[in-house]
């Protein structure tokens, strides 16, 4: 039977497409229960005015704009704030769990 070890840029690929897809369906299954149905329309129209600005401003004056408005109106927002908290802790103890997993099974931990 081949032994087959990772490299060092695999683990961290694994560990960043795991924590992800965890980041990905617990982000979106608390803020169905979370975030009102306004809020998130609101939300989604900041985001497309983010990346239209992206591509008719010059990036510096995008930069700015984005940390002093739409950072904040961001962060002023605590269901949307709570969901991404909660969704980045999982993602992160899921993919560090599954590494140990597989390490573990390797026989390297």
């Amino acid at each position: 039977m081949q032994h087959h070890e990772l490299s060092l840029p695999q683990q961290y690929g694994r560990f960043l497409v795991i924590g992800a897809l965890v980041f990905v369906v617990v982000f979106w299954g608390l803020s169905q229960v979370l975030i009102s149905s306004p809020d998130a329309r609101l939300d989604s129209l900041a985001v497309r005015f983010i990346f239209k600005a992206l591509f008719h401003q010059p990036f510096s004056l995008w930069l700015e704009k984005v940390e002093a408005d739409y950072l904040s109106f961001f962060l002023r927002q605590r269901p949307l704030l709570g969901c991404y908290i909660v969704a980045s802790s999982f993602a992160w103890l899921a993919g560090f769990l599954h590494d140990t997993k597989i390490l573990r099974k390797e026989n390297v931990l």
